[in-house]
């Protein structure tokens, strides 16, 4: 009865390996995180990095138990192919910078002249 039993659990512990999907995406922080990656504030764009299976483990085969990381990249490959680097939210745009406006001789001559100002002597 022992043997049925071990038996019976490492074959739900091999199906439950197995179960995971082959081609992990990572498209959210929950899925980022499900997958055993970690979410980054990068200047403003939300990313997740998350490793990346090796070669031999991306056809269903046990490579750390819990079967975390994606297949293939849809980001930025670093570390020499181990991780990923996938932006969920992109940065907001920076803001525009107005180029500063040449004024035209005209212009630049009638504030070079001098302004007068005449008074009155005169007090109410």
């Amino acid at each position: 009865m022992a043997n049925i039993r071990l038996a019976a659990s490492a074959a739900a512990l091999t199906l439950a390996a197995f179960a995971a999907p082959a081609f992990a995406q990572v498209s959210s922080a929950a899925d980022c995180e499900y997958e055993g990656g970690e979410i980054f504030n990068v200047q403003g764009a939300t990313v997740c990095l998350v490793q990346i299976r090796p070669e031999e483990y991306r056809d269903n085969e046990a490579y750390d138990g819990q079967q975390l990381g994606v297949n293939s990249c849809s980001g930025d490959v670093l570390n020499n192919g181990v991780f990923c680097k996938i932006t969920l939210v992109p940065a907001p745009p920076k803001p525009v910078v107005a180029e500063p406006v040449e004024l035209t001789d005209a212009v630049t001559e009638a504030v070079s002249e001098p302004v007068v100002v005449e008074m009155n002597d005169e007090t109410n």
